[in-house]
């Protein structure tokens, strides 16, 4: 797209309500995906089963989130944003209604992979809505707002969807979940009606010439061909892979630790979700400090977090503190992780971060899967380690990456990005 601006986004103020109804969006289906660890034994109980099998829904979610992205990413600049956004959240709300209503533990997985399918439509869409209808001069903040929502879906949804399910039922998180879909669904289309546009992208020429499969093939050689991008989405992988592995049964210990029907267990996630949402200050640490150095340093630190918090379960005060500091260093290595491979390149950066999303939903994916028999097994401590070793792989493959001096730097096409803001300012001036 074009750098001038149009007469039409000179005079456009900030568009408050899309902007917030796409960061309710982002926020809903982030608190699906996640709001299930503490709810496991109650959802357990309720269909009379094991934790072990209802932690699979959370397999479930993520395979649908990334055969979701996955289907529609040829689609995607061939169909209206408005139709993406209404397919997508039209989608969740069938899928967490269903989840709502299950009468057993297989009309509930139907629910989450359909839920995770539409994840998978939704939140590119909403990325990509940002990039084609939020006036240039306000994009960044839009997308900084918007993408926020992760956090806040951790540091509040979660913790309130405990709080919820201990107080009514576990279905009434879905089922509230679904109104919050249906409401936004209201929003999204009166928004977009109101633009006055149906937001399809421009599609280059390049991109008109090829066809889709072999744009993506082009793409996805010039991918690997970069620099640090193959150990970084390996880092990003493994590091998922033991959040998730360790998260999706932490609510569960939690439970066993306070009793069904005590709130710590909510208080306790909350306390995770307040240190997850320390990057908004972290980050500019990370900058002054070097990324991949800090990067290295917090994937070390990580690696005996996960393997203690286990160990602490049974005494509060270290639980807080432990809780707290894999919250804020959890948060700085994702924001890192997804920076450092956003500056890998510039011409390759849409496809780059399409591979960090797979890897991401592969990971919870196979987090609660692999470590799911683990844990009925041997119980939460075997969780623990064996996320822990994960972690000091990737830990490994970052300080491999940090060492290597490339002749090609990935800084030249992040200086390039950061000369943008800079051109767009002079041409609003």
């Amino acid at each position: 797209m074009s750098d001038r601006l149009t007469g039409e986004e000179r005079t456009a103020g900030f568009p408050v309500l899309t902007v917030l109804a796409l960061m309710a969006g982002i926020f809903a289906v982030g608190s699906e995906e996640l709001v299930v660890s503490p709810l496991l034994v109650d959802m357990a109980d309720s269909f009379d089963t094991s934790v072990a099998l209802m932690a699979l829904s959370v397999t479930t979610y993520g395979i649908g989130t990334a055969i979701g992205a996955l289907l529609y990413a040829p689609l995607g600049d061939r169909v209206s944003r408005r139709v993406g956004l209404a397919i997508g959240m039209t989608a969740f709300i069938f899928g967490t209604v269903l989840c709502a209503s299950a009468a057993g533990p297989g009309v509930f997985f139907a629910g989450r992979a359909l839920a995770g399918l539409a994840t998978g439509v939704f939140v590119p869409t909403a990325y990509a809505f940002v990039g084609d209808q939020i006036p240039y001069r306000y994009r960044a903040k839009a997308m900084g707002i918007i993408v926020s929502s992760w956090s806040i879906s951790l540091v509040l949804g979660v913790p309130m969807g405990s709080f919820v399910g201990q107080w009514l039922s576990w279905r009434w998180v879905f089922g509230l979940l679904s109104i919050l879909g249906v409401l936004l669904t209201c929003v999204l289309l009166r928004t977009n009606s109101q633009n006055g546009a149906e937001g399809a992208s421009t599609v280059s020429a390049e991109a008109n010439t090829a066809s889709p499969r072999q744009g993506w093939l082009r793409s996805a050689a010039g991918v690997f061909r970069t620099p640090k991008v193959s150990v970084y989405v390996a880092a990003t992988f493994l590091n998922m892979l033991g959040f998730y592995g360790m998260y999706t049964y932490l609510g569960s210990a939690l439970q066993f630790r306070f009793g069904n029907g005590s709130s710590m267990t909510g208080i306790m996630i909350l306390l995770y979700g307040l240190g997850f949402s320390t990057s908004f200050v972290t980050g500019r640490w990370a900058d002054e400090l070097g990324k991949e150095r800090v990067l290295v340093t917090l994937l070390a630190g990580l690696v005996p977090a996960l393997a203690v918090i286990p160990l602490v379960v049974h005494w509060t005060v270290p639980l807080v503190l432990c809780l707290f500091l894999w919250g804020a260093m959890q948060s700085l290595v994702v924001t890192l992780l997804s920076t450092l491979l956003s500056e890998c390149s510039q011409q390759h950066r849409g496809t780059i971060l399409a591979f960090y999303s797979f890897a991401t939903n592969l990971a919870v994916a196979l987090g609660a899967a692999v470590l799911g028999p683990l844990f009925t097994a041997y119980g939460f401590s075997a969780v623990g380690w064996v996320c822990a070793a994960i972690t000091l792989i990737a830990f490994a493959l970052s300080g491999w990456a940090h060492r290597r001096r490339d002749a090609q730097a990935p800084a030249r096409d992040g200086e390039t990005d950061q000369a943008l803001p800079a051109k767009a300012a002079a041409i609003d001036d």
